[in-house]
C-alpha cells in the first residue's frame, strides 16, 4: 500500500528534559492531514530498538485537544534510527490539525 508520508519533529517539554534520567520519555508532534497516512516524526531519541507507543487527538487553533466528529486511529508504529513512522487513519474529507503524543523507553 502506498500511503503519503507527513513529516514533523517531536517536541519535548522542559519537564521531560529535567527528568532525563528516567527511562520513560514523552513528546508530541503536530500534523495537518487526513486519510490514511504515514506520520514521520523525527527525533534523535529513537533507534530501531526503541519501544514506543503513540496516541492521536484533534486539536483546535490553540492546540487544545478535543474530540471532534472525525474518527482517528493508529495502526502500526515503527521506530527507526532518528525517528518513528506511524500509520494513522484520519477519517475526514479535509485536513485536520492533530497532535500525536509519543511515549518511549530507550
Amino acid at each position: 500500500m502506498g500511503l503519503p508520508t507527513v513529516d514533523a519533529s517531536i517536541e519535548t517539554g522542559a519537564e521531560d528534559l529535567a527528568e532525563s534520567t528516567r527511562a520513560v520519555f514523552t513528546g508530541f508532534a503536530f500534523f495537518n492531514t487526513r486519510g490514511q497516512v504515514i506520520l514521520n516524526a523525527t527525533s534523535g531519541a529513537f533507534t530501531p530498538s526503541t519501544r514506543v507507543v503513540v496516541s492521536i487527538v484533534e486539536v483546535d487553533a490553540n492546540n487544545v485537544p478535543f474530540i471532534g466528529s472525525a474518527r482517528m486511529t493508529i495502526h502500526n508504529v515503527r521506530p527507526y534510527q532518528g525517528g518513528v513512522h506511524v500509520w494513522a487513519n484520519i477519517e475526514w474529507d479535509s485536513n485536520l490539525r492533530v497532535r500525536a503524543t509519543f511515549q518511549w523507553e530507550s
